[in-house]
């Protein structure tokens, strides 16, 4: 028997419940119209109930089809579905199963797998220890540890910290080696399911490559000034200067009207080095310009920018700085500690940090099936918690944490259960939903959905890449409801700005119900 509305279901009562007691009808016929009547009266509320929630999804159904209509959405893939939170009721979809490249709505998984399986108070640590004491006079007798489990926010300020500790703790020297153990993750150093040429020659930031030690999101700042007056050479600098980074410098100083013209080659040196050339003109006057590249290998950076620290607070090393692997039983003498989960995951969701999900997803992978974090391994643990969401294997396909790959792919339907799911958990939902940009307040929705009744109304996840763009997001309806609506385009034929627009309009439609 088919499910009913209460309405239709008192309707059906009325009607079935008296010839059940009276098999003649003819012998009360007007008791039972009066019997009628009064019912109908008393259910008259439920059912004006009834009809104006018929009316409201009807009217939203109205509102939402012309923005399907809008042009950009022409010759395009699309899958949308939007749903109320407090009820789980789909108010409206349009091939909301259908599999859709995600681009960096990906990180919703990435996100909601890691709060649950590492818990919003977890901590990502870098450790310090050796394998002896240190006497009296500050003296080392044996090597120092550093490993590492993966920390993707660590910085230089960070690392010098970490010197000045161990230089409070009395060490002054080290009379055998630094050993770096970077175990906890595999060696496996790109993200994958992404290997553009052009990226892999150029090193963007947000190819950076992985690693458990890693520092300044495993890219090189590269700070380029102009110089005293206008012919002369400009100034390149390093901002974490090491021996793993080189940097020529071919840039000259134009007049002050002169406009910006600068150009940077990343050319690698065997499987650790790299070397920056820049060249090209900057305006006499102008302020210092900041570039971020990858870098090759992170061991290496990270090396290199904590054998300085330790240079600055006068710890001298005897032995070498090389790779290898921490024994068991070592006494810990000074550690750094990231944020709190919550707030490294709002670090990746806001800016779209595709490093920061990849270590996320590896971390992941380490807690559950135990070192190395791989890839993999996180992988797997985000297709079990979908499959505990009643999706089939065949109805997703994932190939990295942060969406940078156009061979993943996820249904908007699936999306919505992991926003549902947050959600309707009482002690992770404000942290996970704390993570997502914050419409017209900041990260990549600070431009979007402006004004004095929109702000802060809308918590999203976006996603680009070239020819796909997506919008996972929680929005507080104009009529007290939640809703969630994933929205993914693909094979967008000319730029996504315009669709990004359509997301917007379908928020606002919400935000003003």
């Amino acid at each position: 028997m088919p499910e009913y509305p209460k309405s239709a279901r008192r309707r059906a009562f009325v009607v079935s419940f008296f010839p059940t007691i009276f098999p003649s009808l003819d012998m009360i016929r007007t008791p039972l119209f009066l019997l009628i009547g009064l019912f109908a009266l008393i259910a008259q509320p439920a059912f004006a109930d009834d009809d104006q929630d018929e009316d409201i999804v009807y009217s939203l159904e109205e509102r939402i089809a012309p923005i399907l209509r809008d042009p950009a959405l022409h010759g395009t893939e699309f899958g949308l579905q939007v749903v109320n939170v407090r009820t789980g009721e789909e108010v409206f979809a349009r091939d909301p199963d259908e599999k859709r490249v995600p681009a960096s709505v990906m990180k919703v998984l990435t996100a909601a797998v890691a709060m649950r399986e590492l818990g919003a108070g977890y901590r990502f640590s870098t450790y310090v220890s050796a394998d002896g004491s240190i006497d009296s006079d500050g003296v080392l007798d044996g090597d120092l540890y550093v490993q590492g489990f993966g920390d993707p926010t660590v910085v230089t300020e960070n690392l010098w910290r970490l010197a000045y500790d161990l230089r409070l703790s009395g060490l002054k020297r080290v009379e055998g080696d630094i050993i770096y153990d970077d175990g906890h993750f595999d060696s496996d150093r790109l993200i994958a399911g992404w290997r553009k040429e052009l990226d892999m020659a150029n090193g963007p930031a947000y190819f950076a490559p992985l690693g458990a030690l890693s520092v300044n999101f495993n890219t090189a700042c590269l700070v380029v000034r102009p110089g005293s007056e206008a012919g002369v050479d400009g100034e390149v600098v390093l901002e974490a200067p090491h021996d793993a980074v080189t940097v020529v410098n071919k840039v000259t100083t134009g007049s002050r009207r002169s406009r910006s013209r600068l150009n940077i080659v990343r050319s690698k040196r065997g499987n650790d080095q790299v070397t920056f050339k820049v060249s090209g003109s900057i305006p006499f006057g102008s302020d210092p310009t900041r570039f971020y590249r990858a870098i090759v290998d992170p061991l290496e950076q990270f090396k290199g920018v904590f054998a300085g620290h330790l240079e600055t607070h006068g710890i001298e090393v005897s032995g070498e700085h090389k790779r290898g692997e921490a024994p068991k039983s070592l006494e810990m003498i000074a550690r750094h500690e990231s944020a709190s989960l919550p707030a490294v995951l709002a670090r990746m969701n806001k800016h779209s940090s595709n490093f920061i999900a990849e270590h996320v997803l590896k971390a992941v992978g380490a807690e559950v099936y135990g070192e190395p974090g791989t890839t993999r391994k996180g992988l797997s643990v985000i297709s079990d918690y979908l499959e505990s969401l009643g999706a089939k294997a065949d109805d997703f396909e994932l190939v990295n944490g942060s969406g940078l790959s156009r061979d993943s792919y996820v249904a908007p339907s699936l999306v919505n259960a992991v926003l549902i799911d947050m959600a309707n958990d009482p002690i992770l939902a404000p942290e996970f939903i704390a993570s997502l940009a914050i419409g017209g307040v900041d990260g990549t929705l600070w431009t979007r959905f402006r004004g004095e009744d929109a702000e802060g109304r809308v918590r999203g996840k976006t996603g680009t890449l070239n020819h796909v763009t997506g919008l996972a997001a929680y929005v507080a309806g104009g009529d007290g409801e939640l809703y969630a609506f994933t929205f993914l385009v693909n094979d967008i034929p000319g730029s996504t700005r315009s669709i990004r627009k359509v997301h917007t309009r379908l928020g606002m439609l919400l935000i003003d119900l």
